[in-house]
């Protein structure tokens, strides 16, 4: 059965990152799937994956100029009249149904939300329509075990299943970098990621720190965002008061993880599972993260520490020297924590898994 993922979305998150590598994977194993996206986004995954050529010629192109959900739907609906009817479609965000009807299509979707539970009570306008798109597909993939544990008494959970590991990348080629005491901050700079947080705690980090780590020790905030201003405009001013703290704006993840030590993850009400964390590791860095919600699911691979929610720097002070010292000072440890990470999450199961929601298989067979 010809396969389709449906992304409707006009930018770059973890969800649309994560769905375009599990759709590389699923095409490179031989998968008859394409990756249907807004013409802004696949202008975006054309220019960042060069390397990809073997896959891009599968992506179909929703054409706006500029991002409006009502007119993506009313040209993907459009575009999905010259596809073959009875075909399979997952929509990893923002599931589109009603599309659908009459044409005995396969419609599967994600709940990619780890913060709210999706029902007619659920708060937002979003989770009240996700809720409503359970009664009109087939399969339901969750993404947070506290999420999937919280609908369990819906008549639809017996069309449910957990995703298995969080989340899943293609990993870089391996090659040897020379790292460097960088401390990195990435992400979407939006409330709830534990910046403000962050930028508070730095001063009290550098005088715990100062004297105890390498000349070229610095602190490094990259990410894009309503937040950003407040990023570069605190950064410059703790730089001038002799924290050495830069703001680099977008910043390439594997870039970054290539040469950086160790990486925070400080996110509520949850850091599971943040792609960032999964970058950080396959790249060979140390991380730390914030012990919020379902954060412990990444359970204890090697490089990775938790620190309590409410921010110490203290305890951070001490975890950042000992991953420092780990990463930068003992022979092969930040290849180690690489392997053990390639191993987890770019692993053929979790391909297995989408390939099986795609070909129809039962939510007891995931």
């Amino acid at each position: 059965m010809r396969s389709y993922i449906v992304i409707v979305s006009p930018s770059y998150g973890g969800a649309e990152k994560r769905f375009f590598d599990i759709f590389t994977a699923l095409r490179r194993g031989g998968g008859d799937v394409q990756f249907v996206v807004p013409a802004m986004l696949a202008g975006d995954l054309r220019r960042d994956h060069a390397d990809r050529s073997d896959v891009l010629d599968a992506l179909i192109e929703v054409p706006l100029e500029t991002w409006s959900r009502s007119q993506f739907v009313r040209r993907w609906g459009k575009l999905l009249r010259q596809l073959p009817a009875g075909s399979s479609f997952h929509y990893p965000l923002n599931c589109l149904w009603f599309l659908h009807l009459g044409r005995n299509d396969r419609v599967t979707m994600t709940v990619a939300d780890c913060t709210r539970v999706p029902g007619p009570r659920g708060g937002t306008h979003t989770a009240v329509l996700t809720w409503v798109a359970f009664h009109f597909v087939r399969r339901i993939d969750v993404l947070s075990p506290a999420v999937m544990t919280a609908m369990q008494r819906y008549r639809s959970a017996r069309r449910m299943s957990l995703t298995p590991g969080g989340t899943f990348l293609v990993p870089p080629p391996e090659r040897a970098e020379t790292k460097r005491a960088e401390v990195v901050f990435l992400g979407r700079l939006v409330a709830g990621k534990g910046l403000e947080e962050w930028l508070d705690l730095l001063p009290l980090l550098w005088e715990r720190l100062r004297g105890r780590v390498p000349a070229d020790f610095g602190f490094t905030i990259a990410g894009y965002g309503a937040l950003a201003p407040l990023a570069e405009e605190r950064s410059k001013s703790m730089a001038a008061a002799g924290v050495p703290v830069s703001y680099v704006g977008y910043a390439s993840a594997e870039g970054l993880m290539r040469r950086s030590a160790v990486v925070v993850s400080m996110q509520q009400p949850t850091n599971f599972p943040s792609r960032v964390v999964a970058e950080a590791l396959v790249g060979g860095c140390g991380v730390i993260v914030r012990d919020s919600g379902d954060s412990r699911q990444f359970g204890t691979p090697p490089g990775l520490v938790y620190c309590r929610e409410r921010l110490d720097a203290d305890e951070i002070a001490g975890q950042l020297l000992a991953l420092l010292d780990q990463v930068l000072q003992q022979p092969g440890a930040s290849g180690a924590i690489s392997r053990a990470a390639r191993e987890r999450f770019a692993s053929e199961g979790y391909v297995d898994y989408f390939r099986a929601i795609l070909a129809g298989a039962p939510a007891e067979a995931a």
